[in-house]
C-alpha cells in the first residue's frame, strides 16, 4: 500500500507538493500586503503585527472565522452591551459585533502599521484585546455618536449551541466513541483508527497552510504586476510631458516678449506652464513611491517564497508520515478509513487559521495508544501512572542516570460520572490530579478554559508544549511522558493491551522514598525493607502535606490533590 486511497493529494495548489528546502521559521509579514495571522504571538512587542493578536485566542469573546448569521443569532437574545469579535472579510482586520437598542451593530476594527482602531484617526490601540478592554468602561460614542454603549457582556463562543447542547461535527462525534471499546480487539482497532486520524489531520493542516501560502504568493504577484504597469504608464506620461514642457516654455517666452499679445493670453500661458510643471513633479513623486513599493514587495515575495518552501517541505513530510501509518494498519481496517479521510478536510477547514498555524509545527510525539486508557477508574489510572514512573526509574538505573522522579506522566480516560467528558490524569511530584476535559463545537479543552483544540491528540500536543499551570496553579508541569509503552510488531497480539478494557493495575505506594528503595528490586509490588517513620495522627489520604509525610501503612487508594472545590466535587463523584 502507498497511502490512503484518495488522500494522497489535497485540493488547490497542494496537489503537487513535493519536498523543498525547509525554513526554520516563517518570515514576518508586512502591512503592505495582507498576511496570514501570526503563528506565535508570544513575545510580540508593541507596534508589531504580532502584538495586534496578542492573547486574542485566549479570549472567550473571540469567535474567529464565525459568519455574520451565527453571531447575530447568538446575540439575538442577549442584553444591550453584549458583544463578540470575529475575523473580518478583509484579511488581517476584525469585526466588533455589539448589541445596542435591540439590534446587532457591526464595527470594523482596522489593523494598520501594527496598531488597530475603528478608523484612521483612532489607530491608538496596540492589540484587539487592548481595544476591547478600553471600551469596557469607555462608550463607543467616542467614535460613533449613535452608539452610546460600552462593551459590558462578552458572549462566549461556546454559547453557539442549540437547546443548550453543543453542536458537534461528525468527526468529533466519532472520536468520543473511542473509549467505549468492549474488548481488546475492538480497542486495538480504534487505536489504529485514531492514530490515522491524528496524522491525517496533521497532513490536512499542512495542506491548508501550503494553499494559504500559494494564495498569498498569487496576491503578491498580482500586486507586483500592477505596480509594474503603473510604473510603465507613469514613465510614458513623463516622457510625453517633458518635451511638451520644453515647447511650452519656448512658446511662452516668445509670447511674453511680444508687444502685440494681450495680458490675458500671457497669463493663460503662464498658468499652463505651471500646471504642466506641477504635473511632472507629482508624477515623479508617484513614480518614486511605486518604485519603492516594488522594491519592498520584491523582498516580501522572497519571504513568502521561503515560507512556501517550508510549507511544501512540511506537507511532504506529513504525507510520508501519514502513508507510513496507513501502510502499517491492519488491511481489514483500510476499508473503514473513508469516514476519517472524508471528515479530515472538513474539520481543518473549519478550524481557525491561528489554531492551524499554532499546531502545524508541533511535533507528533506520541500515538493515541500511548496515552489513551479504556477505563474510567481513577484508582486504576493512578496505579498506571505510578507504574510508569517506576518503569522510567528502572530505565534510568539501567543506564546509570540519576535524576528526580519524572513529573508530567499522564493518560487520558473516560469520566465515570460524566459520559460526555474525558479526564486527564497526571502525576506531578507526589500528587495525582484528575482534570475534566469537555468538548464543544470547536473541540476539546479543560472546563472553564478558553482554549479548545480540534482533537484529543491536538489537546495533548498543545499541553506537551505549554504548562498545565495555566489551568491549575498546582500542576507545574507540561505533559512530558505518556503512561504506556509503544506497541511493536514483536509484541504478542494474543495478550491484551495494558491500557485496554478490563485491565487492572496493581496498586503501588506513591512515596518518594519508596520509589528510591524500589530501584533495588525487580518487583515493584514488593513492600519496602526500610522502616517508615511513625504515622502522624493528622495524616489523611487527602492531606495537602502528602509530599512531606510518610505513613506507616499505605492507604488502599492513592492520595490525590484536586485543584479547586469544583474539581474536588467531580473527583468525589467519580469514586
Amino acid at each position: 500500500m502507498s497511502g490512503p486511497p484518495g488522500a494522497g493529494t489535497s485540493s488547490g495548489p497542494s496537489t503537487s507538493a513535493s519536498a523543498g528546502t525547509p525554513s526554520t521559521s516563517g518570515p514576518p509579514h508586512h502591512p503592505i500586503f495582507p498576511p496570514l495571522p501570526p503563528s506565535t504571538p508570544s513575545g510580540a512587542t508593541p507596534g508589531t503585527p504580532h502584538s495586534i493578536t496578542h492573547n486574542l485566542m485566549e479570549q472567550s469573546w473571540y469567535w474567529g472565522d464565525a459568519d455574520r448569521s451565527s453571531v447575530s443569532k447568538a446575540l439575538s437574545d442577549q442584553p444591550d452591551g453584549s458583544f463578540v469579535v470575529r475575523n473580518a472579510s478583509t484579511p488581517g482586520d476584525f469585526t466588533l459585533c455589539v448589541k445596542f437598542e435591540g439590534q446587532v451593530k457591526l464595527l470594523k476594527i482596522v489593523v494598520k502599521d501594527g496598531k488597530c482602531g475603528f478608523n484612521s484617526d483612532s489607530m491608538t490601540h496596540q492589540s484587539v484585546t487592548n481595544l476591547v478592554d478600553f471600551h469596557r468602561k469607555i462608550s463607543l460614542n467616542l467614535y460613533n455618536d449613535a452608539l452610546n454603549v460600552c462593551l459590558l457582556y462578552p458572549v462566549s463562543v461556546r454559547r453557539n449551541s442549540q437547546n443548550g447542547k453543543p453542536l458537534f461535527k461528525k468527526g468529533h462525534l466519532q472520536q468520543r466513541l473511542v473509549l467505549t471499546a468492549k474488548n481488546d480487539t475492538e480497542w486495538r482497532e480504534r487505536l489504529e483508527m485514531e492514530a490515522l486520524r491524528a496524522v491525517h489531520l496533521a497532513f490536512e493542516r499542512g495542506a491548508k497552510l501550503f494553499d494559504a501560502c500559494h494564495q498569498e504568493m498569487e496576491k503578491a504577484e498580482g500586486l507586483y504586476h500592477s505596480l509594474n504597469q503603473t510604473i510603465k504608464e507613469t514613465e510614458l506620461k513623463l516622457r510625453q510631458l517633458v518635451p511638451l514642457r520644453t515647447v511650452e516654455r519656448e512658446v511662452s517666452e516668445e509670447i511674453q516678449t511680444s508687444l502685440s499679445t494681450s495680458e490675458m493670453i500671457k497669463g493663460v500661458f503662464v498658468s499652463n506652464g505651471e500646471f504642466i510643471k506641477e504635473s511632472i513633479r507629482r508624477m515623479r513623486v508617484e513614480l518614486k513611491e511605486c518604485v519603492d513599493k516594488k522594491q519592498e514587495l520584491e523582498k516580501i515575495t522572497e519571504e513568502i517564497e521561503t515560507k512556501k518552501k517550508h510549507a511544501k517541505q512540511r506537507l511532504s513530510e506529513l504525507m510520508e508520515i501519514r502513508n507510513a501509518v496507513y501502510d502499517q494498519m491492519d488491511p481489514a481496517l483500510c476499508s473503514r478509513t473513508a469516514s476519517i479521510l472524508d471528515t479530515g478536510a472538513e474539520l481543518i477547514n473549519s478550524e481557525p487559521m491561528k489554531v492551524t498555524q499554532l499546531l502545524a509545527d508541533l511535533e507528533l510525539k506520541w500515538t493515541p495508544a500511548q496515552f489513551l486508557m479504556c477505563s474510567s477508574s481513577k484508582e486504576n489510572a493512578a496505579n498506571a501512572l505510578i507504574h510508569a514512573r517506576y518503569r522510567i526509574a528502572q530505565l534510568d538505573k539501567a543506564v546509570g542516570l540519576k535524576r528526580e522522579p519524572m513529573d508530567g506522566i499522564f493518560l487520558i480516560r473516560a469520566s465515570k460520572s460524566f459520559t460526555d467528558k474525558l479526564v486527564l490524569s497526571v502525576l506531578h511530584g507526589e500528587r495525582i490530579s484528575h482534570c475534566l476535559i469537555e468538548q464543544n463545537e470547536e473541540g476539546w479543552g479543560f472546563e472553564h478554559s478558553n482554549i479548545y483544540l480540534t482533537t484529543i491528540h491536538d489537546f495533548v500536543r498543545y499541553y506537551a508544549h505549554n504548562s498545565l499551570e495555566a489551568h491549575a496553579d498546582a500542576i507545574k508541569t507540561k505533559l512530558r511522558v505518556p503512561a504506556f509503552d509503544v506497541a511493536t510488531k514483536e509484541d504478542d497480539v494474543s495478550k491484551p493491551l495494558r491500557n485496554g478494557p478490563g485491565q487492572v493495575w496493581t496498586p503501588l505506594p506513591l512515596s518518594l522514598k519508596y520509589m528510591e528503595k524500589a530501584l533495588l528490586t525487580d518487583d515493584p509490588t514488593r513492600p519496602p525493607s526500610w522502616s517508615p517513620e511513625p504515622r502522624p495522627d493528622s495524616w489523611s489520604p487527602r492531606s495537602t502535606e502528602s509530599r512531606l509525610i510518610r505513613p506507616t501503612t499505605f492507604p488502599a487508594t492513592i492520595p490525590e490533590i484536586t485543584e479547586n472545590a469544583e474539581n474536588a466535587e467531580n473527583a468525589e463523584a467519580e469514586n
